[in-house]
């Protein structure tokens, strides 16, 4: 952020604080706008659509700024979608991406006209007998490397390849790989590739796209290569491939010690390879990506009041008004989020657990190191952009803070801060 940490875009983080109250998620559209652009300059030399995660941040305004910067989005719900279209967003820059959901929510995504991807056999069969080569749709796929591809074991003399590609087909099961998720449940696992061939030939269905994703594999350069290498020599299977899609998992700096791969770097490897791949198929496709954290995490904070001080035998412990309802990834996933006492940045430095008001272990930070905070503080919590509101809960009762976007030096309002009557809206009373 600009002038980071102690303001955003010339804003005293105390005044919007005053203005619109604590806990409170603050998101800086300058951030956003740059990092957008940080990727479409990586990926300048290959046709690519940026498809915003929609399930790191599900703020419409958010979402109808993204709009603005040209993105489309990928969505995972039904009511994403409504969301999106909602927004103006067209079908075609629409892909919806569900995780083990009843076939009517394919069915009714293919009624809305959007993109499709497919990661099970049972909704793929399904999908076939339904419609066939009417629509187009994309298979994601679960790479499986760690193992090399297992030998195949179904015989497939008997498929005429109308819609697949027989001339490739050998060199897809001699390709080695190493590190797409393994025991993932995300994606048709490699090892059940032949069923989806014989699957698109018994139904004749149109595979569009190949889609695989995993957040690890962009942590390594050479990695990647080699996935890209293995996706392409799938994707060259379908005749009617448009795109290959390549998700998101694009990782940005937590803690300092992290480690993140060079956006320019990926984007020189998959440029040298999406170029040998188009000559190879005679015909130029896309390359879709799926961003939530790189376009979001750094652009969004939230602030909490430090409103209990206490020691428990050797401890420290910093009270807030926030708690994993508002913020839950420290405690789901053990992830690090740097905090900050912006109130007191001169301090001592004094060691802390930055914890929550649930009837929960509720750990924020452990064995933080923050300038000495007092009753009232105010704690900046970054790298909240992506995956914080929009995981968030009512867990204790408690309502859901406000959002506020910081556009062109004013602050602005996304999302009211929730209330009493919001927490029992939908509950009905009975007579007893």
């Amino acid at each position: 952020m600009k002038n980071y940490p102690y303001n955003v875009q010339g804003l005293d983080l105390h005044d919007v604080c005053a203005q619109f109250g604590t806990p409170l998620y603050v998101y800086d559209a300058g951030v956003i706008k740059q990092q957008f652009k940080n990727f479409t300059k990586a990926f300048s030399g290959i046709d690519h659509e940026i498809m915003f995660a929609v399930k790191s941040c599900t703020n419409m305004s958010i979402m109808k700024y993204m709009l603005t910067l040209g993105a489309g989005i990928d969505t995972v719900s039904i009511p994403e979608i409504k969301m999106g279209l909602k927004l103006g967003f067209k079908p075609e820059k629409i892909v919806f991406t569900p995780n083990v959901v009843e076939f009517c929510e394919i069915r009714d995504a293919v009624g809305f006209g959007v993109a499709i991807n497919i990661e099970n056999l049972q909704n793929l069969e399904a999908f076939g007998r339904k419609f066939q080569n009417t629509y187009p749709v994309c298979i994601r796929l679960n790479p499986n490397m760690i193992s090399e591809i297992e030998t195949r074991t179904t015989d497939l003399s008997s498929l005429n390849f109308a819609s697949v590609n027989k001339e490739h087909y050998d060199d897809v099961s001699k390709e080695q790989v190493e590190a797409w998720h393994n025991q993932s449940k995300f994606g048709i696992s490699l090892t059940q590739f032949d069923k989806v061939l014989k699957l698109v030939e018994k139904y004749n269905i149109k595979i569009n796209g190949v889609h695989v994703h995993s957040s690890h594999v962009i942590l390594n350069e050479e990695v990647f290569k080699k996935g890209v290498k293995t996706v392409f020599k799938i994707a060259k299977l379908f005749n009617h491939l448009e795109y290959v899609d390549f998700g998101g998992g694009i990782m940005v700096k937590h803690h300092p010690d992290d480690k993140v791969v060079e956006l320019d770097k990926i984007g020189k490897i998959l440029k040298k390879e999406y170029d040998k791949f188009c000559v190879s198929i005679g015909k130029k496709i896309k390359i879709w990506f799926e961003p939530g954290r790189y376009l979001l995490s750094e652009s969004g904070i939230l602030l909490a009041k430090a409103v209990v001080l206490k020691t428990n035998g050797f401890i420290n412990f910093v009270g807030t008004n926030t708690g994993f309802n508002h913020l839950l990834r420290p405690m789901m996933y053990d992830a690090y989020h740097q905090i900050i006492n912006i109130t007191n940045p001169d301090g001592e430095l004094e060691k802390y657990n930055i914890v929550g008001n649930l009837c929960e272990i509720d750990n924020i930070g452990v064995h933080r190191t923050l300038n000495k905070v007092r009753q009232d503080d105010i704690i900046m919590i970054k790298n909240a952009g992506a995956y914080g509101f929009s995981m968030s809960s009512n867990y204790n009762t408690r309502p859901k803070p406000a959002e506020v976007l910081i556009i062109n030096g004013k602050p602005r309002l996304i999302r009211k801060r929730e209330n009493f009557d919001d927490l029992i809206r939908n509950q009905i009373e009975l007579d007893f």
